[in-house]
């Protein structure tokens, strides 16, 4: 390939693929770092996540929960307008409890069957 050229090439994958780190440096160049994109979440795995001292979290901030959810934090805000997500009251920030997260997720989920 001639890496030189100017040409925009767009390729589009259906499926998955699997590109060994070590092969990556000849899609990317030296001073860019390859995108790493996070794993997805399965709605059926309950959410553990501990604190430092290994207790059980019971509730998230809208930026943790974004990233629980695998959405951005304006995602989760536009949730909790339309009441799709529902936040803690009782603190100055928002919170979401673990439970709800876990309700929202089994009531938003299809069925691969519908």
């Amino acid at each position: 390939m001639n890496t030189e050229s100017n040409q925009t090439i767009t390729i589009k994958i259906v499926g998955e693929l699997t590109i060994r780190g070590s092969d990556l440096k000849q899609f990317f160049p030296q001073n860019v770092s390859a995108p790493v994109m996070p794993e997805p979440r399965e709605s059926s795995k309950p959410i553990t996540i501990e604190t430092e001292d290994g207790l059980p979290r019971l509730a998230f901030s809208m930026t943790e929960t974004a990233e629980i959810l695998g959405v951005s934090y304006i995602t989760v805000h536009r949730l909790i307008k339309r009441g799709f997500l529902k936040s803690s009251a009782a603190v100055r920030h928002k919170i979401i409890s673990k439970v709800e997260i876990e309700r929202f997720l089994k009531e938003t989920s299809r069925s691969d069957y519908e």
